[in-house]
């Protein structure tokens, strides 16, 4: 049986992890130095369910506003967003909902009105400089319509559901479509 293809983008604000989290899931590695993202990367992870196999291509989109214009020819026919945000900084949980607006208007994803995806509170090994609160997060979450997770780069916590829930939304929802 052939896998099954499905695309996800991992967007937020500039140093919130996104790359960090692509490179635990696939390596299991954590760099504490960083190098940003210039336009996009490209990452492919399979997934074995019972029904199949899934592969979902992940694209990590850089935050830098300078890319705007060229992130958006990657948003085209996306199964799932995950829309990261850092735990200790307010900014970029503030980036949130004008992002999700905008890529809204770029792409419909299953004709739901909705965009499929996930919120992610990334840096959950900082809790205690946390300024964004569980219960804020998962009031974002509720309003956009995204699951809720916090994660942790650093210690690898949450990462590999937050993955494997994109793999299998993406994979629910077209076949319910």
């Amino acid at each position: 049986m052939a896998a099954e293809l499905y695309k996800a983008i991992i967007v937020g604000a500039p140093s919130v992890g996104k790359s960090s989290l692509v490179r635990r899931y696939q390596t299991g590695e954590f760099r504490e130095t960083h190098t940003a993202t210039i336009a996009a990367d490209l990452s492919a992870i399979a997934f074995d369910f019972p029904e199949g196999k899934v592969v979902l291509t992940v694209i990590d989109v850089g935050g830098q506003e300078t890319f705007a214009a060229l992130r958006n020819t990657f948003y085209v026919g996306s199964h799932h967003v995950i829309f990261v945000y850092d735990m200790t900084n307010k900014e970029t949980f503030r980036r949130i909902t004008p992002l999700y607006e905008a890529l809204n208007d770029k792409i419909c994803i299953q004709g739901d009105r909705h965009l499929a995806g996930s919120l992610v509170a990334n840096k959950a090994d900082l809790r205690s400089e946390a300024v964004i609160d569980e219960k804020e997060g998962r009031m974002m979450a509720n309003l956009l319509h995204l699951e809720y997770f916090e994660t942790s780069a650093l210690t690898g916590d949450s990462v590999s559901e937050m993955f494997h829930f994109a793999a299998a939304e993406s994979r629910r929802l077209h076949r319910r479509s």
